[in-house]
């Protein structure tokens, strides 16, 4: 699950509060797909983080026919969670592999290459085999003389 934080923003020199209590919905990440956006959900449940996801509706659902499970989701939790839910991304991060070690592959693509001309060379001396051997055929039933009659 790829994840990507913004940069810590400076806290504001006065708090203005309305009486909200900080219950109001902000963005935490934007999931590029449904299944990261449901699976860090349910990891932000699990740390007892209310969170919702809103998809992106830019794209036309009816190409799709409805809902399109890529099309990127913005993840929103509480105001008074976005640091508790931050410090879950922070530990998802640490906890995962750095990265998946690549399957060693020796020259896989020179391999390929040389496969392919291999192939061509061969089939193309086949098929120059092929061609010689009936025009020798047909001058062989004409006794080399070139009078022969055209089939």
């Amino acid at each position: 699950m790829r994840s990507v934080l913004d940069p810590p923003i400076a806290p504001p020199e006065t708090i203005e509060d309305h009486g909200s209590g900080g219950s109001d919905w902000v963005q935490l990440i934007r999931a590029s797909n449904d299944i990261d956006a449901h699976l860090l959900a349910g990891r932000l449940l699990e740390s007892g983080i209310e969170s919702r996801a809103v998809k992106d509706r830019s794209v036309p659902a009816w190409l799709v026919g409805g809902s399109d499970p890529w099309t990127p989701v913005s993840v929103l939790v509480r105001r008074f969670q976005l640091e508790d839910s931050r410090i879950v991304l922070a530990e998802l991060s640490f906890a995962g592999p750095d990265a998946l070690p690549e399957p060693v592959r020796k020259n896989s693509r020179w391999s390929a290459a040389i496969v392919w001309w291999v192939a061509a060379l061969v089939l193309g001396v086949l098929f120059t085999g092929i061609a010689l051997l009936n025009t020798a055929d047909y001058l062989r039933s004409c006794n080399a003389t070139g009078t022969c009659a055209t089939p």
